[in-house]
């Protein structure tokens, strides 16, 4: 029988036929398809080897046109012209793909979140995020290669490149991350070593200090698109918010007819829920943000909001290049330290900065004292916003009046 796509749809089983018959092809030995009872059908490739006949399965009828077959089953009888059993070396590639970094790594999270230890907390949503971030993210030139094959050189190129793109602070967290998963992986069997802890290059860099100028902040504003990087760049100069806050920010946490963000403790980085009062900018480019959203107002998947910051990082970085416009390299979250200096130009009080950044209070202020400050918050934030709006319009001047703390 000629095994061709026409004349395996007509195959059919005898009433005294055995389930799972094969029916071999005429034009090459050993090539053949496995019929059941239940209509399924089955490519596989018949040999022997070393005194011993073998099956090697290629794949459904439904999914593998006959022509595929054909190659597929010419490739095995390759391997086996040479001795090789095309059986071990699918097992082979399996295990390989098995011990990819990648592979691990959802296995890692998903311990992660159901831990297997008795007694053992799942991790917290918002440290779950920054490790998935940064194995997912920052480790993606891992992704597809063997752990096995990875080494304490490939760490340290990797660690210079995320401090060169994102900041030592970046590198140093991922590090971190890194050295953690590999001591899980060792613990697998996975590998031997553990060459994240190998490298020494790391460590906790410099504490960054970098506040952007009124004149920058101007640059930054203007190269921003009408696309979603853009607009959570706006909103990082104006609420002082973390990346990911206002990135993986769910249409749930807003009332923008109230102008609220209520960011939940899960989502926050010291475990407090936080409010963020917003300005009519913010709600401006909120509102229309929003229009054709689903579950979160940034990203275009419904489960983690915003990706791919780095490489939209580099292209915004390039649209300021290219417009002619100087900014001494920034990180995102340098956005928020710019946030904090301004207020503090625009001599809002400490206590109210604070509150606008969500810093966790001393014990006693924490225990004693539970006024949260939302009227100073939204005033703080309202003047913040005027005054970025005339900086970007060039009629900012430097008469600036200290606030009076709103009445309670």
């Amino acid at each position: 029988m000629n095994l061709t796509d026409h004349e395996i749809k007509k195959l059919m089983l005898a009433p005294d036929d055995p389930d799972g018959k094969v029916f071999f092809d005429d034009k090459m030995s050993g090539l053949g398809v496995r019929l059941y009872r239940s209509g399924r059908k089955t490519w596989l490739y018949q040999f022997r080897l070393a005194g011993r006949s073998y099956k090697y399965e290629i794949g459904s009828t439904e999914k593998v046109l006959a022509s595929k077959a054909r190659i597929d089953a010419k490739v095995a009888a390759g391997h086996v012209a040479n001795k090789v059993n095309p059986l071990d070396l699918r097992r082979q590639a399996e295990e390989k793909h098995k011990d990819e970094f990648g592979e691990l790594v959802d296995e890692y999270l998903k311990e992660k979140l159901n831990p297997i230890k008795p007694n053992k907390r799942p991790m917290r949503p918002r440290s779950y995020a920054e490790v998935r971030r940064h194995l997912e993210d920052h480790c993606k030139p891992f992704k597809h290669r063997p752990i096995r094959s990875i080494t304490q050189r490939d760490v340290a190129n990797l660690y210079k490149k995320i401090a060169k793109d994102s900041g030592p602070g970046a590198a140093s967290h991922t590090w971190s991350t890194l050295r953690a998963f590999f001591h899980w992986a060792m613990r697998q069997g996975a590998v031997d070593n553990n060459v994240a802890a190998l490298y020494d290059g790391g460590g906790v860099g410099e504490q960054r200090k970098r506040t952007l100028s009124d004149a920058e902040i101007a640059i930054v504003w203007k190269a921003c698109n009408a696309d979603q990087f853009g607009n959570i760049v706006k909103l990082l100069i104006l609420t002082g918010a973390r990346r990911d806050e206002v990135g993986h920010m769910p249409l749930s946490e807003l009332d923008l007819e109230s102008k609220e963000w209520l960011l939940p403790p899960e989502r926050s980085k010291n475990g407090s829920e936080h409010l963020f009062t917003l300005s009519d900018s913010a709600v401006d480019i909120l509102t229309k943000a929003v229009e054709t959203r689903e579950a979160f107002v940034f990203g275009h998947g419904k489960e983690r909001g915003f990706s791919g910051w780095s490489k939209a990082k580099k292209a915004f970085d390039k649209r300021i290049a290219d417009a002619g416009q100087t900014v001494e390299h920034f990180t995102l979250h340098d956005l928020r330290r710019s946030f904090a200096s301004g207020l503090q130009r625009l001599k809002i009080e400490p206590h109210i900065v604070e509150a606008c950044l969500n810093h966790t209070p001393p014990k006693l202020e924490r225990n004693y004292q539970t006024y949260r400050y939302a009227a100073e918050k939204r005033a703080a934030l309202a003047r913040w916003a005027t005054h970025v709006d005339a900086i970007v319009n060039g009629t900012t001047t430097d008469n600036v009046i200290p606030m009076v703390g709103a009445a309670s």
